[in-house]
């Protein structure tokens, strides 16, 4: 996971088409804003995954300072980013009937 600081009305650009500027900032709320082209769907992760029908959510990326503090290492993978050792593990999504 790449982690940014971005001020209001400053941007990120994904691939070359998708620009996404932080609009707002309201206590430990963050309003954004994202330009895509037409075909590019955006969503907010919960409709994404509800749309999917998928029980699984992003993966937990942690560093090897985090790994070695981690009380259940279960299912935690090694995996290397950018030349760093991180372990991931898949998260399962509780679904509420």
């Amino acid at each position: 996971m790449l982690v940014l600081t971005r001020k209001v009305n400053e941007a990120i650009i994904i691939a070359g088409d998708i620009r996404v500027v932080v609009a707002e900032v309201r206590g430990e709320a963050v309003r954004l804003g994202v330009e895509a082209p037409r075909e590019v769907r955006i969503d907010r992760e919960e409709i994404h995954l509800r749309k999917r029908g998928s029980t699984r959510g992003p993966p937990e990326v942690f560093t090897q300072e985090e790994y070695d503090l981690l009380a259940d290492r279960a299912d935690c993978e090694p995996a290397t980013f950018c030349g760093r050792q991180m372990y991931v593990r898949e998260v399962r999504v509780q679904t509420h009937c």
